[in-house]
């Protein structure tokens, strides 16, 4: 579990520039229908250029905290809950079938991660997308907590759940597939590399 967070924390932490990018662009509308602050970039190279020149370096990681929050999260919960839902299923006789067995766990696994990573999904979105001086400090949230404490006094517990069925909708299915193709390559494995090895 250890490993597979650090490893998922790892990509998203170099990957981090380019997830503000598309938070960033995804928000951007015509003026006419513009909610919230625009960041007017014309490209994925524009937004890079500009970053560079308003914060340097450091504008390219400016909320990498909570998407490394969410990624921790997201990762201790998939890699963790699947087997302990695979066993839970299988010991109480349930579902005996491998590969139903394995979706099953994955879906459940999958569930649970939407719902320990909305809040995650949250924060590091409204910290993206918000506006920053010209010393790439937020003009909105100072940090994780002042973001998390402004939404959570104005917008409760809906506020950090907002968006949850497009992430739902995310999460379980791609989990789900993951465990599904992953337990059936180590059936594989067994049944064919390791087999003959013995033999």
């Amino acid at each position: 579990m250890f490993f597979g967070a650090l490893g998922g924390c790892t990509g998203t932490y170099f990957a981090s520039p380019f997830y503000m990018i598309k938070a960033q662009q995804h928000a951007q509308a015509v003026q006419s229908i513009a909610v919230g602050f625009q960041h007017k970039h014309t490209s994925m190279m524009d937004a890079l250029l500009h970053i560079y020149r308003t914060n340097g370096i450091s504008g390219f990681w400016r909320a990498a905290l909570p998407s490394l929050n969410r990624t921790l999260v997201a990762s201790s919960v998939q890699i963790g809950t699947f087997p302990k839902a695979k066993s839970l299923l299988k010991d109480k006789g349930w579902i005996t079938h491998p590969v139903l067995l394995s979706f099953c766990a994955g879906l459940s696994s999958g569930t649970l991660v939407a719902v320990a990573n909305s809040p995650f999904d949250v924060l590091t979105t409204r910290m993206y997308n918000q506006p920053v001086d010209e010393k790439g400090r937020g003009l909105m949230y100072k940090g994780l907590v002042d973001c998390f404490t402004k939404i959570w006094r104005t917008e409760g517990i809906h506020g950090m759940y907002k968006g949850f069925w497009p992430i739902y909708f995310r999460s379980a299915p791609h989990t789900t597939l993951t465990f599904v193709f992953f337990e059936k390559l180590l059936h594989l494995r067994d049944r064919y590399v390791f087999s003959q090895r013995r033999n």
